[in-house]
């Protein structure tokens, strides 16, 4: 199999986190992941020493995206892999980076900070919901109600009363500026 060709870099890949999980995966996990090595390198004619060149340091590349919090969430992730407090990396776009890892550095560094930056992402969709719902009551900008119209009953769940809670500790967060109306200008 050529070691140049996209195929044979998945393959590496696969096998990689495949590696990591059988090291550090629990018993069903690592048995499985150790099967599953087996049988993708018996298919493709590959051993796992010569994928698991430990020595051996290339550059990967990195998507990050364009904004600096992901480039911390890298950073830690990176420090977590590797045991180091320090980074070097090249900025190849706005949004990618390369960095110096052996290939199961970049194997673990990849799956990790993937799961890191979904799992961040999903929490900030979260939070931004959260500190609009916080503006608008910090703010209180509600059409006025009719007299005689009744606000609808809630059940105060404990998840409702969570969401609560999250939104008056945002509230509290939030500067104390105010609006106050533009008087006409006299003419």
């Amino acid at each position: 199999m050529d070691k140049n060709s996209n195929q044979y870099e998945s393959i590496k890949n696969k096998l990689l986190k495949l590696q990591a999980l059988a090291e550090k995966g629990y018993k069903g996990e690592a048995e499985n992941a150790k099967r599953a090595i087996e049988s993708l390198c018996a298919k493709y004619g590959i051993t796992l020493e010569e994928i698991l060149c430990e020595e051996q340091v290339k550059r990967y590349e990195f998507e990050i995206g364009r904004y600096s919090y992901m480039l911390t969430l890298f950073v830690h992730c990176h420090g977590v892999v590797t045991n180091s407090r320090e980074l070097k990396y090249r900025q190849r776009s706005r949004s990618t980076i390369a960095v110096d890892l052996t290939p199961l550095q970049y194997a673990e560094l990849c799956s990790l900070f993937e799961w890191h930056k979904a799992n961040f992402l999903k929490d900030l969709q979260a939070m931004q919901k959260n500190i609009v719902e916080a503006y608008v009551n910090k703010h209180n900008l509600f059409a006025q109600r009719d007299d005689d119209e009744e606000a609808p009953d809630i059940e105060l769940t404990p998840a409702r009363l969570r969401h609560i809670q999250a939104i008056l500790a945002m509230q509290g967060e939030l500067g104390d500026n105010k609006y106050y109306k533009m008087l006409e200008a006299a003419k």
